[in-house]
């Protein structure tokens, strides 16, 4: 006998499994821009998708322990199941910022956390008196493929744990006093 479970089970399966297809089609597209656009392609695209892949991977972990309800409600629309995917790459993302901005660094990092475990990223000259653009911010990347692959391992964590980030955000705030209230 089947358990109830299956059919909204293998429903979120699918939907998660052709997400996934998507996700590794566009690192594939990446890197092939990447190999003729070497200097416009910037790493967050790439820390983006991890995340995403991340918190695929955590839905369909979780999806044995779910009740009946949530497992109809995830099997209900396609939102509702790749909502986990977007909001991994969402968490993603603003660990890419965290580390781009030197809040969290590497090793002989200024920033709040600091860690060999954490990657360094560069920091390109952005000439005397211009503003911040899109070229220049594109320029900040991990400053090697070891910081490129903590990169990677950290945005992907951050869409697998959903706490991952909020931890380091709660640290942050208790650091800084609560002054933003």
């Amino acid at each position: 006998m089947s358990s109830p479970h299956v059919a909204p089970t293998q429903a979120v399966i699918r939907r998660v499994f052709i997400a996934q297809l998507g996700l590794l089609a566009a690192v594939g597209v990446l890197f092939l821009i990447g190999l003729v656009y070497t200097q416009h392609l910037g790493s967050f695209p790439f820390s983006f998708l991890a995340g995403c892949l991340g918190g695929s991977i955590s839905l369909l972990r979780r999806l044995k322990r779910e009740s009946q309800t949530v497992l109809e409600q995830l099997a209900s629309s396609w939102v509702s199941s790749l909502m986990p995917v977007l909001y991994g790459g969402l968490m993603a993302a603003v660990a890419y910022v965290l580390f781009m901005s030197g809040i969290l660094t590497g090793d002989g990092g200024q920033g709040l956390f600091t860690s060999n475990l954490f990657p360094n990223f560069t920091e390109p000259e952005q000439g005397d008196g211009s503003l911040l653009s899109v070229p220049v911010i594109l320029k900040l990347r991990p400053e090697s493929v070891k910081d490129f692959g903590k990169m990677l391992v950290w945005c992907f964590l951050s869409g697998y744990s959903e706490k991952f980030v909020a931890g380091i955000l709660q640290s942050l705030e208790e650091r800084t006093g609560g002054k933003g209230q």
